[in-house]
């Protein structure tokens, strides 16, 4: 195996002695995954600026070193972040030094993905392929898995350490890429370490959450450095001092005092205090010539570094304050380049070494650091906003001048330092390099860092009023990318306002297009998308172009969203014409892929031809997210029009294709179809599962939250187990509200009827039959029709199935399909015939229940046979003529409940089997009847609300109903009044 030499930072021995940490030392050790059996394991490593993380890490990595393990040392920047630092760091120790054929083995056949990490890598395995162009989200999956795959590959031969330092000024990109390793990386022989600062303060919302996911794992170890004890400052003194003199008894206690047991002041304060002279032999101890609380206070402590700053000579301060602002690490060549030549920098420095501000790196290009952040940092605050741009700029222009070996490092330096002279040196080039930073950002996929480029460009000044729209449009989208879909909103407006009073139709066509984008995937389709598009498409040259079409399509989509199908149909036509006349083939991918929401207009075979051009034509162009999001397209219309086989056919061609190809969206989705159609076949756990897949594949996805799919998939599943008496507690206070409004309330009324809350769900459907339906057209439409047709259901309500049933017939012989995936209740006609029997149209309902009946049987969809049975016969057991049908159809509900679990239902259809009542004495509901039954038999309400699944506070509302109507004081007269009426069963 090959022996590779420590990365230059970990090489450096400190003159300081290391003491304590034997507990952590030996925990770390225990840790690496020697045996080739042995696989991924994690240490986190926390503590306060100063603690010694660095100093921990450095000695195990030596001390795993000598036992064959390579290390690999990546550290996170203060001052200047670039996508991925310290895995690049890390990792191209790994491509520099091991052997081409190893190399190229060790990268499989997705190694060109690390290209984006590692640009030089081309150069050393020609055969590489490019990075593939996809979303950002498969091209960040596809990077993250081609990481873990070389690391897993390069752990076959010798056990890996990855050092990751300083991870509270980690990028996006790099905690990203951090979460994705410990998730998937479990095969892999390595052992992750990470520092980070762990105060409050320092540890920001994005460290925050990546070190949460990285908690809930079992096989992350955590570690928590605090300040060394008393006895082990003792040892610390004991080392530093020569044999023959020895610190004196207290000394070590007053410094454990006064610097908390923090390493590096203690440090400090120990070399200020032999270098001031401030100690003295006394009896052959040594002790301090005057007590240490009149030399410092615990604050003043560290400002011992200003201190010995001060005793450095002028020149080699002016060098290390040059040195303090290009950042914690620095070639010797560029302060060379950037000072004048009277200033031989190398001899400079000597004295900054010797007193321990800076450290030689083991490095060919005389390379040097800063020994601790806290040290730069000191000299850095120390200098005046003018010292500080002049540093900056001779910085900046030495950079500039000298050779570029990592184009997209040194644009961010540039860009940086520039930004930072502007004051000084004018603001040209720091726009220029701020621009093209962000734009070496975005291919590097770190669009946060993206957008704080651009954001610096602007902030600093754009004149030209073109350009400045330009940079707005480009931020909107690195906005986006990122996830933040508000603020994208805001940079495309900013950029329609310029473009207006520029009068250009392409700049505000631009902007139109990137703000309909960025509104209709979050459902942010109220914020003035559709309005935007016609001012747009009005301005924009009349000609064919394919902006033309990318403003059509958006314009398309957005009238579909807001419920105007016929207008929507009209502008989607004319796109298509349009691509096809000017054979924009991208662009008639993207149209053509908007069909499937034309439902109300198109028929499902039309769009599945659509929908099959969409793909073929993608796969041509190499598109591979569009030519999956394409099939999923399919999938659903296949499933909309009951083609179950073919759909999971279709389905599983794109999971197979989303895994050759790393697409986590594609994957997040094609599991939500999963579960959807688990649920439909009745395989509840199945179902379950899916979800939970979906949501894990959801959870690689940034500014994308999987949790109201998960959610509603879930609320399908614990709603056929007969578990959402579980939300009881949260349906009271819910029901309580009767100012909310939002998305929540169809599925309020849902829950209600099912949990039997029939007084509080009469109230709410009062309320949405008094809004009508309008304020649900902008969430799930037909999920809201869905619930709402359930509850109306449930009691009859002839106010909301009068609205909700023209809503639905739309629909009618077809499945109810939500979303993208997220739930297909079936035929659309089980619930066009609930609602009509609720009407009291009954002619009606038959016809629409022996269609589902049908449609669900040839399709296998046992769930929604079972439901559509249970609510066809209970609607028959009202006709003397029909009871031989009724009492068939519900034996056939309860067979099927039965054997998929659907305890809910099963509940339900015992409750009409056991006692069939057309009607009921003094207005007692059926599930009155049914508690009154069970309480006739001695059950408490308690033990009445788990046979019906319902919760106690439920039962006990329908017992105090039952005593109402009744007329009766008390259980016992209600158990002689259900016995006098027959109504106390066997």
């Amino acid at each position: 195996m090959p022996v590779l030499p420590l990365p230059a930072p970990l090489r450096l021995r400190p003159s300081s002695p290391f003491v304590g940490r034997s507990t952590e030392l030996a925990a770390l050790s225990a840790l690496v995954p020697r045996a080739s059996n042995e696989s991924r394991r994690i240490a986190l490593i926390g503590g306060e600026a100063g603690s010694g993380k660095s100093r921990l890490v450095r000695e195990f990595a030596h001390k795993a070193a000598a036992e064959g393990v390579l290390v690999l040392y990546g550290s996170c920047d203060a001052v200047v972040p670039t996508p991925y630092r310290p895995f690049a760091e890390a990792l191209g120790q790994l491509v520099r030094d091991i052997a081409a054929d190893t190399l190229r083995e060790d990268l499989g056949s997705a190694g060109g993905e690390l290209s984006r990490l590692l640009p030089d890598l081309p150069t050393r395995i020609s055969s590489l392929s490019a990075p593939i162009a996809a979303d950002p989200e498969t091209e960040r999956h596809r990077l993250h898995t081609s990481v873990a795959d070389l690391l897993m590959n390069a752990g076959r031969r010798q056990p890996l350490l990855l050092i990751i330092e300083d991870g509270h000024w980690a990028d996006t990109p790099s905690l990203l890429l951090l979460r994705h390793l410990a998730r998937s990386s479990t095969e892999a022989r390595v052992l992750l370490v990470a520092t980070f600062r762990d105060t409050e303060a320092e540890v920001p919302a994005e460290l925050s959450e990546a070190l949460a996911d990285l908690r809930r794992m079992d096989d992350v170890l955590r570690l928590s450095l605090s300040g060394l004890s008393e006895d082990e400052v003792e040892i610390f003194l004991r080392r530093a001092c020569s044999c023959e003199t020895q610190p004196t008894p207290g000394l070590a206690g007053e410094l454990r005092d006064l610097t908390g047991g923090n390493v590096f002041l203690l440090c400090e304060l120990w070399r200020t205090l032999v270098e001031t002279d401030a100690l003295a032999t006394r009896d052959g101890s040594l002790a301090l010539k005057q007590p240490l609380g009149a030399m410092a206070s615990p604050a003043g402590v560290r400002e011992v570094v200003v201190q010995r700053l001060a005793r450095l000579d002028v020149v080699t301060r002016k060098l290390v304050e040059l040195a303090a602002v290009a950042g914690p690490e620095f070639e010797l060549d560029l302060l060379r380049r950037a000072t004048p030549p009277d200033w031989e920098p190398i001899d400079a420095l000597e004295p900054a070494v010797r007193s321990g501000v800076i450290e030689e790196l083991a490095s060919p290009q005389l390379a040097y650091r800063f020994t601790h952040e806290l040290v730069r940092r000191a000299l850095y605050d120390g200098l005046s906003a003018a010292r500080r741009a002049e540093l900056h700029l001779m910085i900046a222009e030495a950079i500039e001048a000298g050779d570029r070996n990592d184009r997209s490092r040194a644009l961010a330096d540039l860009a940086h330092h520039f930004a930072a002279a502007a004051p000084l040196a004018g603001t040209e080039r720091a726009i220029e390099y701020s621009l093209l930073a962000a734009q070496a950002a975005s291919a590097a996929l770190d669009y946060d860092e993206a957008e704080g480029r651009y954001g610096t460009a602007l902030e600093i000044g754009i004149e030209d009023d073109r350009r400045r729209a330009d940079t707005l449009i480009a931020l909107g989208t690195a906005r986006f990318r990122a996830g933040r879909s508000l603020d994208a909103l805001q940079a495309f407006r900013r950029a329609s306002e310029i473009a207006r009073s520029l009068c250009d139709g392409v700049f505000l066509s631009r902007a139109a297009v990137g703000y309909e984008a960025t509104c209709w995937r979050p459902g942010l389709w109220d914020q003035g998308a559709r309005e935007l598009l016609v001012e747009a498409s009005s301005s924009l040259d009349p000609q064919d172009s394919p902006l033309r079409v990318e403003v059509l399509s958006g314009l398309a989509r957005a009238l579909e969203l807001e419920g105007e199908p016929s207008a929507a149909d009209l502008v989607r036509q004319e796109a298509i014409a349009m691509a096809r006349r000017i054979g924009d083939r991208r662009g008639l991918v993207t149209v053509l892929m908007g069909i499937y929401w034309a439902r109300s207009t198109r028929g499902l075979p039309e769009i599945l031809d659509a929908l099959a051009e969409a793909r073929d034509l993608a796969k041509g162009l190499g598109d591979i997210a569009s030519q999956a999001e394409a099939m999923e397209w399919r999938v659903a219309a296949l499933t909309a029009l009951g083609e179950i086989p073919a759909a999971m056919t279709e389905l599983a061609a794109t999971q197979e294709m989303a895994l050759d190809t790393r697409q986590p969206f594609i994957l997040h989705v094609a599991e939500q179809y999963q579960s959807m159609l688990a649920l439909l076949r009745g395989e509840l756990v199945e179902a379950e599962a899916a979800a939970e897949r979906s949501r894990g594949w959801g959870r690689l996805l940034v500014g994308r939250d999987a949790s109201g799919v998960y959610g509603i998939q879930m609320f399908g599943v614990r709603r056929e187990q007969g578990r959402l008496a579980e939300l009881a507690p949260v349906i009271r206070v819910l029901a309580a509200d009767n100012h909310g409004s939002g998305a929540w309330q169809p599925a309020l009324a849902a829950t209600l009827a099912e949990l039997g809350m029939e007084v509080q769900l009469r109230e709410q459907l009062d309320r949405i039959q008094a809004s009508g339906l309008e304020p649900f057209r902008r969430t799930l439409w037909l999920a809201s029709l869905t619930y709402l047709a359930d509850a109306a259901s449930a009691v009859s309500h002839q106010g909301v199935a009068a609205i909700v049933y023209p809503a639905l017939a739309a629909h009618a012989r077809t499945n109810l399909m939500i979303g993208h995936g997220v739930a297909c209740y079936g035929s659309a006609d089980r619930y066009l015939g609930m609602l009509a029997a609720a009407l009291g149209d009954w002619d009606s309902a038959s016809r629409h229940f022996e269609r589902a009946l049908e449609m669900n049987r040839r399709m296998g969809a046992r769930t929604w046979l079972a439901h559509t049975a249970y609510q066809y016969g209970r609607g028959l057991l009202a006709i003397d003529s029909e009871q031989e049908r009724a009492q068939a159809l519900l034996a056939e509900s309860a067979q099927l409940a039965e054997a998929l679990g659907m305890a809910a239902l099963l509940s339900r259809v015992r409750g009409l089997l056991a006692a069939p009542l057309p009607t009921l004495p003094d207005g007692l509901s059926p599930r009155e009847v049914e508690v009154l039954r069970r309480a006739a038999r001695g059950l408490s309400n308690r033990e009445i609300g788990s046979s019906l699944f319902i919760s106690e506070h439920t039962a006990a509302n329908h017992m105090r109903s039952i005593l109402r109507k009744t007329s009766c004081a008390n259980r016992a007269e209600a158990t002689a009044y259900a016995y006098e009426h027959g109504l106390a069963g066997g």
